[in-house]
Order: structure tokens, then sequence, then C-alpha cells
């Protein structure tokens, strides 16, 4: 087969994922935690409210939780619309991040397979076409280990790697022990050297 296959079936696997996703941000009812994301997101980013501001709304999660959805909103327009593509764009983010991760670990054809992993999952594809918190942190989590995990990683990986943990803690609260883990897995390299 031509050393070209795997990643032609990479892109038409990422092609079925995004079309995939279109349809179930048009055809999926929104739910309360869309809307708060959204709502309190960009009602933060102008200033109408700061997080955990007393009588101010209720943030029930690290404040990145909203303000990320929010920078959409505050660049493109509020709106579930805006949310949802937003989401499906950090979805594709991720699946890219995976493709890259198992390319470096186990060559292009498993690379192609984690795509169609990915494609053919409805309960994946779902979660990752509406404007929830846990779609940010699929693709924080997946662009921190493609800057991190590997044998003689640059330091400017590794630190942004750092940057994509520690906004995954300011995103949802039980992540926090990302950062200790992603300390300990630099420093083990490390000391394999």
């Amino acid at each position: 087969l031509p050393s070209w296959m795997p990643t032609v079936l990479a892109i038409l696997g990422a092609i079925l994922y995004l079309t995939q996703a279109l349809i179930y941000a048009h055809t999926t009812v929104t739910s309360l935690d869309e809307g708060s994301y959204l709502l309190k997101g960009i009602l933060y980013l102008r200033g109408v409210y700061e997080p955990f501001e007393p009588y101010g709304p209720l943030t029930n999660k690290a404040p990145f939780a909203f303000l990320i959805p929010g920078f959409a909103e505050y660049l493109f327009g509020p709106g579930l619309r805006t949310g949802r593509f937003f989401s499906i764009f950090l979805g594709l983010l991720t699946v890219l991040g995976v493709w890259i991760i198992a390319r470096r670990w186990a060559g292009k054809w498993i690379a192609a397979g984690t795509v169609w992993v990915f494609a053919l999952s409805p309960v994946i594809i779902r979660i990752h076409s509406v404007a929830v918190s846990e779609v940010i942190i699929a693709c924080l989590l997946t662009w921190m280990c493609v800057c991190v995990l590997g044998e003689d990683r640059p330091l400017w990986q590794i630190i942004l790697g750092s940057v994509f943990a520690t906004l995954a803690v300011l995103t949802r609260q039980n992540m926090a022990p990302v950062l200790p883990l992603l300390v300990l897995y630099v420093f083990w390299q490390h000391g394999k050297k």
C-alpha cells in the first residue's frame, strides 16, 4: 500500500467526524449547562459580572469553564451556534492531537485508526458538538500530551504543555491531579537521561 494511504484515511475520518458533528450541532436539543457556560462567559468578559461575585451568577465551575466559551462568543457573536461551532473546532483539534500522539508512538496506520475511532463513535461526536466544558478539557489534555509525551521534548513544548495543564485546572477543578502528575512525568523523563 502507498505511504500516503494512512494520511488520506485519517483525513476521510476527520471529514466524517466533522459532518456528523455539524448534524448533531443542528439537531441536539440544548441543555441548561450549555446556556449557563455561554451566558456566564459573555457576561464575565463584558464586565457585567465577575466570577465568584457576591449575588452574581453561580460560578459552580472554575472560571475558565465560562471564560473560554465566552471568549469565542466575544469574537464571533453570542449565541448557541457560536458555542457549538467552537466546540466542534475544539473537537477537531482533539482528534488532530490524538492523531499526532498515536503517529509518534505507534505509526501512521494506528494513527489513522484513532481518527476512525472518533469518527465512528456517536457518543464522542455528540459530546464534542455541544458547548460544555468537557470538550475544552479534552482538547487541553490532548494538547498537553502532544507537547509533553515522548523522549527529548524541547523545553518550549514542556512549558506549553504545562500551560495547557494549568488551563485545564482553571477550567474544571477535578483536573487538579493533572499538574502534579505532569511534574512527576517530566522529572521521570529527565531522570532517564
